[in-house]
């Protein structure tokens, strides 16, 4: 997370959120998976952790749903290329992967 004038240290996570008024943090399967696998197992014991820790079933809440939105603000069709995390593509890995350094 960066701003014009300095980069941000993301250890606190309120940072991730920034100034909007989201109430959740998505990361795309396809993504996670292309990530070092010590990276991978960390990220699985804190999500252990956090099913441990939250009830995620409180106030009805069965699971949710997640929709893409476009350049334009707009609903838009998610693409096949978040969706096909069995078998990305290539092309698919390398446009989500960021080069060194960024």
């Amino acid at each position: 997370m960066q701003t014009e004038d300095y980069e941000i240290d993301r250890k606190d996570l309120e940072l991730w959120w920034g100034l909007s008024y989201a109430s959740f943090l998505v990361m795309p399967r396809v993504a996670m998976q292309l990530m070092p696998e010590e990276w991978q197992e960390k990220m699985a014991e804190l999500l252990n952790q956090y099913d441990e820790a939250i009830n995620t079933d409180a106030f009805g809440v069965k699971g949710c749903r997640v929709q893409a939105i476009g350049e334009n603000g707009k609903l838009m069709t998610m693409p096949d290329e978040w969706k096909n995390y069995r078998h990305p593509s290539r092309e698919t890995k390398a446009a989500i992967k960021k080069p060194d350094g960024e």
